[in-house]
């Protein structure tokens, strides 16, 4: 209701989904009235519904709801239970209850036993649902039609959060049938198999069969800033072929009398749709082995001319495309809805961009976007990218996809033993040489100095990783040569910039966030490239041993024995000349975020987190946090860093948004920020 709703807008401390902040009115109504204990479950994975598709994550608002409400709400003398729910198998789910039990302090047996009758409830509830879905379609005349709501539950069940809809489609003299109502079980699912989130699954499942029902059109209902549904719906049209359907995209400000007018419209329209099925044969469509074809890699950060490079010692020809810059923008804006994350344009727009260009030859091309298992949406950008491919008559170019789970090994071996090595490698000389540019940029006494050493060094570290020598020569070179600047007293304050990789690392996403902090005064120390490799790397290995894939297991064991022997030798060669040199290990991070955010929740907000304290505890003066707008990592790693702020000196802390609008407001807001910091800093020392 309107009370609870309000309730969630007072509390929220981040722009999320309409959802999340009505849960969160749910909380505090329960705080309000006293209750003793919260049952908080942080839910990662669901029960696989189709053998074919493995993957059945939850969306990141649901797997980080105990920390969201945590760092929103002041809970009181009211206790919480926060446990993690894995429930993809029958090894995990038991598991987890056991993990259940001693939260409640109840023996595992007693729990499981209740568990199961849960579980056999729920089944009989599903059983009973199609069973009453199949007698209302038996019972649709020949030329009767129905509107079948398509979302998440949330969206589809609760009156509250719909605006009672099914109520006022009835009024219309038209059925509302409730999407658990089809049966969805039957149908296939093949070429879905990288749809990781389990809503998704289904909602694709209800697409694939009304497009072959005469009587059924679907009304999809979501959310301003909802992640996944910003790809999925996209999904959802491929796959309902030419099906009439009404999105409504609902929010706090969303009105009844707007939303009837629209399916007023709908209906109408509908009159002159014919009821015959929409029959599709759903082929798996391979392109072929992309790396006998000319591999263009996205602009994303100067770490892409390395592993340019790693392509070309592996026999692969590749080329880094052109930086982004405003026609990367608008061709990306074209060819996407703007609901989408901010890097899926960018990267939308690099690639058609380059199709454009004199000398593409889409016979004899591919591109490069590695793909994911979830939460985040950036696993779904290749799915993405090929439907905008196979839209402009380009179907014969391929998207090279390793993904970057415990599989990501086994992808790239087709390259060689060596790619890997070599990736490694050019990641972290770049890392180091970017850290050398930023301590060195702001104080040196001859502009241009340090870039010029910068651009030097960068193009012989991908020159020797071309040719497979060993990089260190180059950047003990690059050591001298930075020493040699001349400087000014390093007295500037130092600002730890964390937040989500893409953004975070290219200049054009990020409104050359580096630039401009060193321009109002500052330094600025970036969390590395090499982490989210060093982190994928223990994702890895605890995916294989969650599904006893111990050959994975090796290889990442031996990768990361591998990345650690390399990092070491390495860095020697810049020891003692740079305070941001070392980092930690990937287990301390996650162990300083522990207090915020568990680990099981998987992706940049627990790294965010994580970095940011490890800045802090290293001196910095500010932390800036930058994200795409919607991004749902960047937003929840927004809200717990407020709270991290708290526990440490009330720090300088900024999130910043970007959409590619050049706002003039987030200038200013970084200029008041940095005005923070420089106070701060005096502060923290005195």
């Amino acid at each position: 209701n309107r009370t609870l709703v309000n309730n969630g807008l007072e509390a929220t401390s981040a722009e999320t989904c309409f959802p999340a902040k009505v849960a969160l009115g749910h909380l505090q109504d329960l705080v309000d009235k006293g209750v003793d204990l919260l049952f908080l479950p942080s839910y990662i994975r669901f029960p696989v519904a189709y053998q074919k598709l493995t993957g059945t994550q939850a969306c990141p608002y649901v797997q980080a709801f105990p920390y969201l409400a945590r760092a929103s709400l002041n809970f009181g003398h009211t206790k919480t239970i926060e446990p993690v729910l894995q429930l993809q198998d029958r090894r995990h789910f038991i598991k987890s209850m056991r993990s259940l039990a001693k939260a409640l302090g109840k023996r595992g047996a007693t729990v499981l036993r209740a568990m199961h009758r849960a579980e056999r409830a729920q089944k009989e509830f599903a059983r009973s649902a199609e069973a009453r879905g199949s007698e209302v379609l038996a019972s649709l005349r020949k030329d009767e039609k129905a509107l079948v709501l398509i979302g998440r539950n949330y969206n589809t069940s609760d009156t509250g959060l719909n605006m009672n809809l099914p109520a006022k489609i009835r009024d219309l003299g038209i059925q509302a049938i409730p999407m658990d109502f089809l049966p969805l079980q039957g149908v296939e699912m093949d070429g879905l198999e990288d749809m990781y989130w389990r809503s998704g699954q289904r909602i694709l499942a209800a697409a694939r069969f009304m497009r072959e029902h005469p009587n059924l059109y679907p009304l999809y209902i979501t959310n301003f800033g909802c992640g996944p549904d910003s790809f999925i719906t996209h999904f959802f049209k491929d796959e309902a072929g030419d099906k009439p359907f009404l999105q409504l995209e609902i929010d706090e400000h969303s009105a009844d009398a707007g939303a009837v007018t629209r399916i007023e419209a709908f209906l109408d329209s509908l009159k002159h749709a014919p009821s015959v099925s929409l029959p599709r044969t759903f082929a798996v469509r391979t392109n072929g082995s992309p790396y006998r074809k000319k591999v263009y890699l996205p602009p994303m950060t100067d770490h892409a001319y390395a592993i340019s490079a790693a392509f070309k010692a592996c026999g692969v020809e590749a080329e880094v495309m052109p930086e982004s810059d405003d026609e990367t923008l608008r061709i990306g804006k074209e060819h996407s809805s703007g609901r989408e994350c901010y890097p899926l344009a960018l990267t939308t727009g690099d690639m058609i961009k380059a199709t454009r260009r004199p000398g593409f030859d889409p016979e004899r091309s591919a591109f490069f976007m590695p793909s994911g298992k979830g939460p985040c949406r950036f696993g779904q950008y290749n799915r993405y990218h090929r439907l905008v491919l196979d839209r402009l008559g380009l179907d014969k170019v391929p998207i090279l996809s390793p993904s970057q789970d415990e599989t990501l090994y086994r992808d790239v071996g087709v390259l060689g033993k060596d790619f890997s090595l070599l990736c490694w490698r050019g990641t972290l000389g770049v890392d180091m040489l970017q850290k050398a540019l930023w301590e060195h940029r702001p104080h040196e006494k001859r502009t241009g100095e340090s870039d010029r050493v910068y651009g030097k060094a960068l193009r012989d570290l991908t020159d020797a990783i071309e040719r497979k020598q060993d990089p260190l020569p180059v950047l003990q070179e690059a050591y001298r040569e930075f020493n040699d600047i001349e400087c000014f007293e390093r007295n500037r304050p130092v600002i730890g910039v964390v937040g989500e990789i893409y953004i975070r690392a290219n200049r054009y996403g990020n409104e050359n966030i580096v630039r401009q902090i060193e321009k109002l005064g500052g330094e600025a120390w970036v969390a590395p490239i090499s982490e989210w490799l060093a982190y994928l790397n223990v994702t890895a290995k605890d995916a294989a041993r969650m599904n006893r894939a111990w050959g994975d297991l090796f290889k990442s064991h031996v990768m990361g024995w591998v990345q650690e022997r390399e990092e070491h030798k390495m860095v020697s060669s810049f020891n003692g000349s740079l305070r941001s040199l070392h980092e930690p290990t990937i287990s301390e991070t996650l162990r300083a975020a522990a207090p915020y955010v568990h680990h099981s929740f998987e992706g940049e907000t627990v790294l965010s987190v994580g970095k940011a304290i490890d800045y802090i505890n290293r001196g910095v003066s500010g932390i800036v946090n930058v994200m795409p707008f919607t991004c749902m990592p960047g937003t929840i790693a927004g809200a717990l860093l407020k709270r991290v702020r708290e526990d440490y000196n009330n720090i300088p802390l900024l999130s910043i948004a970007y959409e590619g609008q050049k706002d003039s407001q987030t200038l200013t807001r970084l200029e008041a920020f940095m005005h923070q910091a420089k106070e701060y800093r005096p502060r923290k020392s005195s």
